[in-house]
């Protein structure tokens, strides 16, 4: 692993110099997701602390553009927890930002396929474009991670430079920006979030603050055209994943999205003789449409992901986050992105701007990301091995469709591989998993079965068909459960243990009392309900109906609490949340109070 930095800055400046305050200025370069994740984090907490501050960001980019003007270069998958994350936070993808929703896994390899359900049977996992769309795009039917995430940032108040940094220098200790048409601007703190598939990060290696790039390696994508029916009738909203005994390749993995499939391949320097033979392969020529010509794509990219996190991404008044600094190992980089802005932003506001603080509170989370690659970098070796093994493939494969053929069984097999390919998890949660002793007994019993058994299980689990339409107002993209005008999304006096977030769509709430039904109260999108749960198992005390069409996203008690020990600042929404509540909840008692005391008065006598 890279050494990034075990300094802790022994001889920092004058730290109240280096303080954000009323008036300060930040530059933001690049406006992609780690970009729009920092400055909307920034401005909310700078709003917080009662501190105003300006963001410019420089983005050359228009994001709304189809083909390699707008795009990001990115397989755009937003994991199952980063959708959790993002609801909670109260930042919603709809319907015209999700290309698919995703609710399921297939996996295949050459002893057979297995589909693995997403927990909750809902729509967790959202399939994205990080631009327009490819660059044959003939219709608009979508807006772009990018663009959508570089709304809600500019929304908070952020000024959009829509020019390409050239030039970076310091002005005494203060950086300065310069673009090709505008004067030099001087700020307090510069943000690079520009990502390793760009050259800007060149500039900031001679500036003396020790900055390296990551280390990297080239993937692989293309898209195809097939028409929405066709996607759904082909894929339906599950991602193909393909475990192949290939050289070089890691896996492959092809996703559906509006109208298009995108083919991913993650691995070492991946090159069209791989592409080829990968494509070339039974399993995934039994996923893909006899009509379509694999030389016939859309369009293609050879983007680069990092193997080894940078070296002292940051310095007095600079700070690199997303990949520029540390990315999770071959996925997630979203979600690696969301992660690191936040931490960035909160010690830029609540701690400061210099190298020293910057060491102190951002660097041990680039630290913590790589540690977690070294342990992903041993999972994936222990999976090459399985791979080269024709009898550990099929025990593995028969203990998928054990656990996914017996609902309510321990999905042992199934949360692993899940959380592999999804990056649901860290590769920390995945390693402790996979040496639970009752993971292992049970692998070991069905590899020894596979040894003995000539064919391969022919209770293979076919893989997903077209998918029921939902008659719906809402797109069939959208993410979470549907429900239908009238229908009950919680029950009064079930127990809960999770906290429900409104997507799209309003609810009633109302409580049982004295044999009727009172009306307490609307909810709309992005509204929470249930919250308590995730604190303590709750017995709920309304029933939620849905007044129109309704998407719900459910936080599941147990990752929110992983995620809120890490990231304290996920309880802030909810405390606040509960504030507004009680104010409310007081206001309807004084307005009872003063009903009673009038009706009281008129009362004779």
């Amino acid at each position: 692993m890279k050494k990034i930095d075990n300094e802790r800055g022994n001889s920092p400046m004058d730290q109240n110099s280096q303080k954000l305050r009323d008036g300060s200025r930040v530059a933001v370069i690049g406006g992609g997701p780690a970009g729009a994740f920092f400055t909307i984090f920034l401005l909310d907490m700078a709003e917080r602390a009662g501190m105003e501050i300006s963001v410019d960001i420089y983005e050359p980019r228009d994001f709304l553009n189809p083909g390699p003007a707008g795009c990001n270069m990115c397989a755009g998958i937003v994991s199952e927890t980063l959708v959790q994350m993002l609801a909670a936070e109260g930042i919603n993808l709809p319907g015209s930002v999700v290309q698919r929703g995703i609710d399921s896994y297939t996996l295949h390899m050459d002893v057979g396929s297995v589909r693995i359900n997403t927990p909750l049977n809902e729509k967790r996992i959202a399939a994205v474009y990080r631009g327009a769309g490819p660059r044959d795009l003939q219709e608009f039917k979508y807006v772009g991670l990018d663009s959508h995430l570089l709304k809600l940032a500019l929304e908070r108040g952020a000024t959009l430079i829509n020019e390409r940094v050239n030039d970076i220098s310091l002005v005494e200790t203060y950086p300065m920006v310069k673009t090709r048409t505008t004067e030099g601007q001087i700020y307090d703190l510069v943000t690079v979030t520009t990502g390793v598939n760009s050259s800007a990060l060149k500039m900031f290696e001679n500036l003396g603050i020790g900055y390296t790039p990551p280390e990297t390696t080239k993937t692989y994508l293309r898209e195809y055209y097939l028409g929405s029916e066709l996607v759904t009738k082909t894929l339906g909203n599950a991602i193909q994943v393909f475990l192949l005994d290939i050289p070089r390749l890691k896996f492959g993995m092809v996703i559906p999205k509006g109208d298009y499939i995108t083919v991913c391949l993650l691995g070492e320097e991946i090159d069209a003789e791989l592409v080829q033979s990968f494509l070339d392969s039974p399993e995934v020529q039994k996923c893909l449409p006899p009509s379509l010509v694999v030389n016939n794509f859309s369009c293609h990219c050879s983007p680069r992901m990092n193997t080894l996190g940078a070296e002292h991404p940051y310095g007095d008044r600079f700070i690199f986050i997303g990949d520029a600094a540390a990315a999770r190992l071959l996925k997630d980089g979203i979600g690696s992105a969301y992660r690191t802005a936040k931490i960035a932003a909160s010690t830029a506001i609540f701690h400061g701007v210099s190298g020293h603080d910057f060491a102190t509170y951002y660097l041990p989370a680039c630290e913590k990301v790589e540690y977690d690659n070294d342990i992903g970098r041993l999972i994936f070796w222990a999976a090459s091995k399985i791979q080269k093994l024709r009898f550990a493939r099929r025990g593995m494969l028969r203990m998928i469709i054990n656990e996914q053929g017996r609902p309510g069984s321990p999905q042992r097999m199934s949360t692993v591989q899940w959380d592999m390919y999804t990056g649901s998890s860290s590769y920390k949660e995945i390693f402790m998993r996979m040496f639970n002793p009752a993971f292992l007994l049970r692998l070991s019993w069905d590899m020894l079965c596979a040894i003995f058994t000539k064919d391969p299980d022919p209770r293979e689990i076919s893989q997903p068909k077209s998918q029921a339409k939902e008659t719906s107002g809402i797109e069939g993209s959208s993410l979470g459960k549907l429900y239908q005008p009238g229908e009950t999304i919680i029950q009064q006096g079930e127990v809960g243990d999770s906290m429900l977030v409104i997507q799209e769509g309003q609810v009633v709430l109302m409580r049982e009392q004295g044999g009727q039904e009172v009306f307490l109260g609307v909810r709309s999108s992005g509204e929470v309900l249930g919250e308590n749960a995730i604190f303590e198992k709750e017995v709920h005390t309304a029933t939620v109906r849905a007044l129109s069409e309704v998407r719900v996203v459910t936080v599941d008690k147990d990752n929110f609490n992983i995620r809120i020990h890490e990231d304290p600042s996920l309880g802030y929404r909810l405390f606040s949340l509960s504030s507004r509540r009680i104010r409310e909840l007081s206001q309807q008692v004084t307005m009872l109070n003063q009903e009673i005391d009038r009706l009281t008065e008129n009362r004779p006598n």
